[in-house]
C-alpha cells in the first residue's frame, strides 16, 4: 500500500516500515487482507464509519479493536486459510488507516505519542485475542531456552531440519 490512502507522514512512515519487513511470499496475502479490511470497514459508506469515529468516547482503542475484529472476521470467513504472518501486520496497517481517518475527521491528532499509544494498545489486544498471556510467553521462552541449552535437543533439531531441507 505504501501509504496510498494514508496521508499523515508519521503513519506513512510506520506503514512503509511494516511493508519493508514483509517477506515477498507474505506481501500478496498482506495486501489482500488490507484491501478486504478497508472494504469491510467502509461497506456502509464513509458516513457510517465517520459517524462511529465521531461518536466514540475512546477512538484510539476503538480503532485498534475494530481493526483486529475486522481481520478476525476475515480469518473466520477464510475458514482459517489466512496466514498469521500476513494477518498481524495487516491488522496493524488497518489500525494506521483508522488513525489516519480519525485525524481527517478531526477526532484526534496523530503524533508520535499517539502512534506509540496505538502500538501499545494493538500489542496488548492482539496478544489477548491470540490467547497469549505474559505467563504463556514466559513459559515459551523458558522452553526455548531449555532446548537451546541442551546439546542433544539442538542436535535433534539440526538433524530434523536437514531431513526437511531446512538446515
Amino acid at each position: 500500500m505504501a501509504g496510498i490512502l494514508v496521508q499523515n507522514s508519521i503513519l506513512k512512515q510506520a506503514e512503509a516500515q511494516i511493508e519493508k519487513q514483509l517477506a515477498p511470499e507474505v506481501r500478496q496475502n498482506y495486501m489482500k487482507i488490507v484491501v478486504a479490511g478497508m472494504k469491510l470497514a467502509l461497506n456502509k459508506g464513509s458516513q457510517g464509519l465517520l459517524a462511529t469515529l465521531k461518536a466514540s468516547k475512546d477512538p484510539l482503542n476503538d480503532i485498534v479493536k475494530g481493526a483486529i475484529g475486522i481481520v478476525g472476521f476475515l480469518r473466520r470467513e477464510s475458514k482459517g486459510a489466512m496466514p498469521v504472518k500476513a494477518m498481524v501486520p495487516a491488522a496493524f496497517a488497518l489500525v494506521l488507516q483508522g488513525l489516519d481517518m480519525a485525524e481527517k475527521v478531526g477526532v484526534l491528532e496523530v503524533t508520535k505519542e499517539v502512534l506509540a499509544e496505538a502500538t501499545q494498545a494493538f500489542l496488548e489486544e492482539i496478544t489477548h485475542v491470540m490467547g497469549l498471556t505474559p505467563e504463556s510467553m514466559q513459559g515459551l521462552a523458558t522452553k526455548v531456552q531449555g532446548v537451546m541449552g541442551d546439546p542433544a535437543k539442538m542436535n535433534q533439531l539440526k538433524q530434523a531440519g536437514a531431513q526437511n531441507g531446512i538446515a
